[in-house]
């Protein structure tokens, strides 16, 4: 894909900003209005508005730009064509809250001009809300979400994502620790939070999830939604309401001239329709509605409503600074059927129809396990029968025994609650009774795991290791390549059999020759429901794949692994830390490979010690794993290639525990952890880099961790030169560090860009 200078850039914005208007008869109406002296960067010197109509008049002719004349433009072209409205006590005028005249091109005066268009939009602002994040985080808020349906809201599934767990219309979880609620106001102050009860929807295919929301006032009603596809509309003029944020990915002083330096409340951004283009979404590349409002990152969420009609035709969820933005087209939305049966407000009523993306539903309906997949394709999710009333004098068997009924049935607890029906016909009425049976208790069967523990060298013979061509899979885009970091061959330990590469059930490690920890390990990883689940009927729970223990890789000295013990008498100090994440590897074609890859994350040299919660995923606390799934939700497949290792850093602290022989086994305890997580989207590779730090600030062997972990966005150069690790200049070249999808992903994890 041609990359285009930012001249060109800002050409085809001013391209699009002009909509069915000619090009020329909008900049000649912007050079009249600087020359006017109306509001800029620039106005204040006859020499800055000199300087600025010649820009101009370049710019017009179509010649490349300096880097000062595009900051003038820029700060001139965006604040004026697509200017941002304060939305207070349920309105907007002109003016902002407490500032200068905001009028904006004379193309969008209409606004506050023309009663019934300012009345028709006003309808809709009550019904939209900032999500706000009820537990100690990093992050400020989630995003916007509007009310859709009664007690119905809807927003992003990444911003969902936030605080939930799970994907479709079953099993779907609050994770662990976390609450959401919303706030209908935020405007200059805060109003009233109600708080989000359930989680109701997450989208497989689109970024949309809907969430049950309690207490919602009666005079919040319902938004209409469109059944028109308002990726045919093209230059139909729009408004985006939501709570835009600071975003780091655009130039600071054309967004605070643009945001008049107010983030995080609810604001108004007028803009045009442009037509569908493709994007990455959640492991796909999909065709969604696109627009060009001045949005920033906390409009996710946001509702895009048709200034024609005063419906909702889109739902924002994704943009790119001077190209386009993107919504999911509620046109799409009315096609699923499971989307029409939650009670959302189509208008007209919609009857849900043919689309694309059932094969998607299946899949989640697969994860979310047996009793979901019974439901079937895209239909209704099967509900529980509601409750029988047992009447006052009801009594609960106890275990192990059981009750006569009075239709003839003995139930009894055993200690499952069953029920057994003696036959038809009526029976007389009958004095309950006990039935005393012994208590069954199957015992548990021997997790599988055991069997694939390597007990000789040639065990590992089949063992794939890391691909460097994974992510030409699962999509028809061109192939890539993710080739492994690398170190300096002295600091890596040999193989008995030589070379410094452990390969292991789709993931490699390279260990450091005397920190006896591994120094880079690589994965493969994958959300593709087909390799997560391979065969059906099968138990993929974790106690259900291995009776959990740590054992040492054969093909490697006992000297460059610290033994399992050393952890075992630490008086509890140290998790055994998992660097490739047991979850990551856990698939495979077949059930037995989904089983190696579970069980060799399980070898000492993927152990790192940890001070305990640190990296425990399956606890629900924020974790590594949080950042793989925001990177997804920007990346056109479902696979991932990651790479992380410890910061072996010469001031690590040293402690001392036992080894095998019961003799003092020192070691250092890394204090940072990075991790680089590479996609593949539309145009190549986007590659994230982090940083992430655990406390060992306590006294001796009495660790804690902050109460919340705050990982570290780092460019990729930085974090080579942190751990002496060496990236292809592939991976350096597609760091995201500066670009809109790195301040995206940035701002949903809660990162810190150092």
């Amino acid at each position: 894909m041609m990359t285009l200078s930012r001249t060109q850039r800002l050409q085809e914005f001013m391209r699009l900003a002009a909509g069915a208007q000619d090009q020329e008869s909008v900049l000649e109406s912007l050079k009249t209005e600087e020359s006017m002296g109306l509001e800029s960067l620039t106005s204040g010197t006859e020499e800055a508005i000199d300087k600025t109509q010649v820009a101009l008049g370049q710019f017009q002719r179509g010649d490349e730009l300096s880097p000062e004349s595009l900051d003038n433009l820029e700060a001139i072209i965006i604040p004026k064509l697509r200017p941002v409205y304060d939305v207070l006590n349920g309105s907007f005028d002109t003016t902002v809250a407490d500032g200068p005249l905001s009028p904006g091109h004379t193309l969008w005066t209409k606004l506050t001009t023309d009663a019934q268009l300012k009345a028709r939009i006003t309808q809709v602002l009550p019904a939209i809300g900032r999500i706000e994040l009820l537990w100690p985080t990093n992050v400020p808020y989630g995003g916007t979400g509007f009310v859709v349906g009664q007690g119905l809201l809807m927003t992003n599934r990444h911003v969902a994502q936030i605080f939930a767990q799970g994907l479709g219309d079953r099993n779907i979880s609050f994770i662990n620790g976390r609450a959401a609620g919303v706030d209908f106001k935020r405007d200059k102050a805060a109003g009233p939070v109600f708080k989000v009860r359930r989680v109701r929807m997450i989208h497989p295919y689109w970024d949309m999830a809907l969430l049950e929301v309690d207490g919602i006032p009666g005079d919040i009603q319902p938004l209409r939604l469109a059944v028109d596809d308002a990726r045919e509309m093209l230059h139909r003029e729009v408004v985006v309401v939501g709570y835009p944020a600071f975003d780091g990915r655009n130039p600071a002083d054309v967004q605070s001239d643009v945001m008049r330096d107010r983030y995080e409340v609810k604001r108004l951004q007028p803009g045009l329709l442009q037509g569908g283009f493709d994007t990455e979404s959640f492991g796909k590349i999909l065709t969604a509605a696109t627009h060009d409002c001045s949005t920033t990152g906390g409009n996710s969420g946001s509702a895009l409503m048709d200034l024609e009609t005063g419906m909702i035709v889109g739902l924002h969820f994704a943009g790119k600074y001077l190209e386009r933005n993107y919504a999911v087209p509620t046109s799409a939305l009315a096609q699923d059927q499971r989307v029409v049966d939650t009670g959302v407000n189509f208008s007209p009523k919609a009857s849900g129809g043919p689309n694309g993306w059932d094969d998607w539903w299946a899949k989640a309906d697969q994860t979310a396990g047996p009793e979901a997949a019974a439901g079937g394709g895209s239909g209704t999710p099967p509900r529980p029968p509601p409750p029988m009333d047992a009447g006052p004098d009801a009594q609960s068997p106890r275990p192990g025994s059981g009750m006569l009924g009075p239709d003839g049935s003995v139930t009894f607890e055993v200690p499952l609650r069953i029920t057994v029906s003696l036959g038809g016909g009526s029976y007389p009425k009958v004095t309950t009774e006990s039935v005393t049976l012994e208590s069954v208790e199957a015992p548990k069967p021997t997790p599988p795991g055991g069997k694939l523990v390597p007990k000789l060298v040639t065990d590992y013979a089949d063992r794939t290791g890391y691909d460097a061509n994974f992510l030409s899979g699962d999509t028809n885009l061109p192939a890539v390549s993710v080739p492994m970091p690398d170190a300096d061959a002295a600091l890596l330990a040999k193989l008995k059999a030589g070379g410094t590469r452990l390969d292991y059930q789709n993931f490699s490690i390279k260990t450091h020759v005397s920190r006896r920890l591994a120094l880079i390990t690589a994965s493969n990883v994958t959300q593709e429901a087909l390799l997560r689940q391979p065969e059906p009927g099968r138990d993929y729970s974790r106690a259900g794949l291995f009776a959990e223990r740590w054992f040492r890789d054969l093909r490697l000295d006992d000297q460059y692994q610290i033994p399992e013990v050393f952890y075992d008498d630490d008086h509890g100090a140290f998790d055994k830390g998992h660097i490739v994440r047991r979850d990551d590897v856990a698939w495979g074609l077949t059930f037995g490979k989904l089983l190696q890859g579970n069980v060799d994350s399980f070898h000492i040299t993927n152990c790192s010690p940890q001070v305990e919660g640190y990296n425990r995923s399956d606890s629900g606390e924020q974790n590594w794993g949080d950042l793989e799934n925001h990177v997804l939700s920007e990346a056109a497949s479902e696979r991932l290639c990651v790479f992380a290792g410890p910061v072996l850093a010469d001031s690590d602290q040293t402690f001392a525990g036992k080894g095998p022989k019961g003799e003092t086994l020192s070691a250092r305890v890394p204090r940072r952890f990075w991790k680089v997580i590479v996609a593949r989207v539309s145009n190549g590779l986007a590659c994230f880099g982090f940083v992430l730090e655990q406390d060992l600030s306590n006294v001796e062997l009495e660790f804690t961790v902050a109460g919340e972990f705050i990982p570290a966005m780092r460019r990729l150069s930085e974090i080579a030169g942190l751990t002496s690790v060496t990236f292809d200049p592939a991976l350096l070249a597609a760091d995201q560090y500066e670009t809109v999808r790195g301040a995206e992903i940035a701002r949903r994890a809660g990162s810190v860009r150092t």
